[in-house]
């Protein structure tokens, strides 16, 4: 289900699966001979094909959020789709309002520009003995 997430996250669209959705996907998917294998192959046929439908019917849009559930009666799934505002994160597949975070200019510094300032102090400093 990631590999489902992060494609769609690259179009800016999230993804939200209940752990009811992910047992029945596993009930359906499960073969006591091929254990876990079929599973990819299902989520293919039946989830990433109905997304991908939706996404050409222009039913999903970017912003938007897909919530999917196990239908009422327990044989299918069902996909409701939310649109709001906010970005996709590609890497993370949250949302978020926040396009790009700019770091505070006055805020405290990591490690790496700490000592990138420290040696070009020390070079200051050294430059200042050289010239005595």
């Amino acid at each position: 289900m990631k590999d489902v997430e992060s494609r769609l996250a690259e179009r800016g669209v999230a993804l939200a699966v209940t752990n009811a959705a992910l047992d029945y996907v596993l009930a359906e998917s499960y073969d006591p001979v091929y254990g876990a294998r079929p599973i990819r192959r299902w989520l293919e046929k039946n989830v990433v094909t109905g997304l991908s439908k939706m996404l050409i019917r222009e039913e999903i849009d970017e912003n938007s959020t897909v919530y999917i559930e196990p239908g009422p009666n327990g044989s299918d799934l069902v996909y409701r789709v939310e649109k709001n505002g906010g970005f996709v994160n590609a890497a993370t597949s949250l949302k978020t309002d926040v396009l790009i975070q700019v770091p505070n200019a006055n805020g405290p510094r990591n490690d790496a520009a700490q000592a990138v300032k420290k040696i070009k102090n020390q070079e200051i400093d050294d430059g200042d003995e050289m010239d005595e």
